[in-house]
């Protein structure tokens, strides 16, 4: 039996969440890696990447999953942004290959032009945006018109019930998704909700209540 983190160290594992960083943070995000896969497998199906198609990932920890985006399609080429040094550092070491570039980034704005990108995906990641609206203003911008967006996290009926959730992360319901998008020009065409049994971060099996919503660039 794993014995319970203490309230320092629940504060440190979610200070790693939102910002991976040194050692500490490798791990945690070999632990989210290993948490994320079937949320992130879900998720890249329901992208539906075609040949050819240009995708890009906000908050893509060590990137451990690039082979199940690159190899969904012929010719796709990938981008990854993250603001977590160490992970931009460790998804970088992980993955060597000429069909995927990874950059860093503020949280905020997508350094990339307009109408970029066939699909974006976001997985686990909405809980840390500072500024929810703009970055998805800025997911938009950089979508082509008719890609889709991917957009996937746990529901704030489960989240809530994590030791080590606390202020820095941000919760949300499908409901939530839906008021932030009104005065985007994205679509919401599909949720699809779903659930798994997973060790949580500080050791317990849960069930895992999470939503895939996906949207179109109109």
């Amino acid at each position: 039996m794993e014995r319970k983190l203490t309230e320092e160290e629940l504060k440190e594992l979610e200070a790693q969440l939102s910002c991976p960083e040194g050692d500490n943070g490798i791990e945690v995000g070999n632990l989210m890696n290993e948490s994320n896969i079937p949320m992130t497998k879900s998720s890249i199906r329901e992208l539906d990447i075609q040949d050819e198609n240009t995708v890009l990932e906000l908050g893509h920890g060590n990137c451990g999953h690039l082979n199940l985006i690159i190899d969904a399609a012929e010719d796709v080429y990938y981008f990854g942004l993250e603001v977590s040094k160490t992970m931009w550092i460790e998804a970088q070491r992980i993955n060597i290959t000429k069909q995927a570039e990874f950059r860093l980034y503020d949280g905020k704005y997508i350094p990339f032009p307009e109408n970029h990108f066939d699909r974006v995906l976001s997985v686990n990641s909405i809980y840390f945006w500072e500024e929810p609206l703009a970055v998805l203003e800025s997911i938009e911008n950089s979508l082509k018109v008719g890609g889709q967006f991917i957009l996937t996290f746990a529901h704030r009926s489960f989240m809530k019930k994590l030791p080590f959730v606390g202020d820095k992360f941000t919760l949300y319901e499908v409901k939530d998704i839906q008021e932030l998008i009104k005065p985007l020009n994205l679509v919401i065409t599909e949720v699809t909700k779903e659930s798994d049994e997973v060790k949580n971060k500080s050791g317990e099996k849960v069930l895992r209540t999470y939503s895939i919503v996906k949207m179109v660039k109109m």
